[in-house]
């Protein structure tokens, strides 16, 4: 039986408001609670409160066609399980041999998930390559290095802020916090082809630099809308996707509300092997995520000195944010940053 665990980053980060927060995770951790017991219909009912919120996990709605297969609850059970593929529960192997779903292993409407399995695949390899394709390339300005606002200020006044004005950002914003976040500060002459350029503006274990950021520009001044890479060794933009994206980035982040107004977001994704390679599952487990909060607590202070808000997001659907993207296949999304002119 597949029960869901919340990962590290989501239990670290102030995902939406509080009181929001705090309810739907307070009650999948009680459904979860009543599966493990075996209390089918609690479990239910939990699970039904718990997505009636918006927010989900691919493993809430297979525990829910678990509860709806034990409760004989058929036609929900296949609903579910369907809905648990589309945000990203691709594992056929697990479906197909989990005594849980035994009731559920039968007929047409059986091989109708395993083969929206095959088409969910079937999309994301091709929404993600294996390789980056090369686009057009955004030169971005020189980023500064001085200001008016000191990094003790900066320390004292930042918080996370979820609505912003509406007055577009600059490019010259978006250059520095890119740069703020994993620019190259310190070129390194015959370095190892992992540094991948030089030292950066955020501190990495071993200089593996796992961190791959993406630009979501909704509304920024000098820059089509559209999804862009960030190339942190030559502080470029590479054009991945042409067009306003705001609806689909919201969608894969559960419609939080801060994208109602942000004008633009940073996407962090890690590939993982860059560090694992090295440092094992202490890699995976703690370095990629230290690496990813030095980058983002630069974002922070560089933004409240442009004062422009940001808040950083753990929770959404790494499926869609993949496909949406189009992350290559080695990548997995880590964080969301919406940002803002600050009201």
């Amino acid at each position: 039986m597949m029960i869901r665990v919340l990962s590290l980053t989501i239990m670290l980060v102030a995902i939406s408001t509080a009181s929001f927060a705090q309810g739907y995770d307070a009650l999948v951790r009680q459904a979860e609670s009543k599966i493990a017991a075996q209390e089918w219909d609690e479990a239910l009912t939990l699970y039904e409160k718990a997505l009636a919120t918006g927010e989900f996990s691919y493993t809430d709605f297979y525990n829910a066609a678990v509860a709806c297969a034990y409760l004989d609850r058929i036609d929900e059970g296949y609903s579910y399980l369907h809905k648990a593929v589309r945000a990203g529960l691709l594992d056929e192997d697990r479906l197909s041999k989990d005594p849980d779903l035994e009731i559920l292993r039968t007929g047409d409407r059986w091989q109708a998930v395993i083969d929206s399995i095959g088409k969910e695949l079937e999309a994301l390899e091709k929404a993600c390559p294996e390789i980056r394709e090369v686009g057009p390339m955004v030169d971005l300005p020189p980023p500064r290095l001085d200001g008016t606002v000191s990094v003790e200020a900066a320390l004292q006044n930042r918080r996370s802020i979820r609505s912003y004005a509406s007055d577009p950002l600059t490019l010259a914003d978006v250059s520095q916090l890119l740069w703020a976040a994993y620019g190259i500060t310190k070129t390194f002459e015959g370095a190892p082809p992992f540094v991948r350029g030089g030292f950066r503006a955020a501190p990495s274990a071993g200089a593996r630099f796992p961190l791959e950021l993406y630009l979501a520009a909704f509304n920024v001044a000098g820059l089509p809308p559209g999804i862009y890479w960030y190339q942190s060794e030559t502080h470029k933009l590479m054009l991945i996707s042409e067009g306003d994206k705001r609806a689909e980035v919201s969608e894969a982040s559960f419609d939080q509300n801060h994208f109602k107004t942000a004008a633009a977001a940073i996407v962090y994704s890690a590939v993982y092997e860059r560090t694992t390679v090295k440092y094992g599952g202490r890699g995976r487990d703690r370095y990629v995520c230290m690496d990813l909060g030095h980058s983002a607590e630069n974002v922070y202070l560089q933004a409240y000195a442009l004062k422009i808000g940001t808040c950083a997001i753990g929770a959404f659907t790494d499926l869609w944010l993949r496909k949406t993207f189009r992350m290559t296949r080695a990548e997995e999304p880590l964080y969301v940053m919406p940002l803002g002119r600050m009201e």
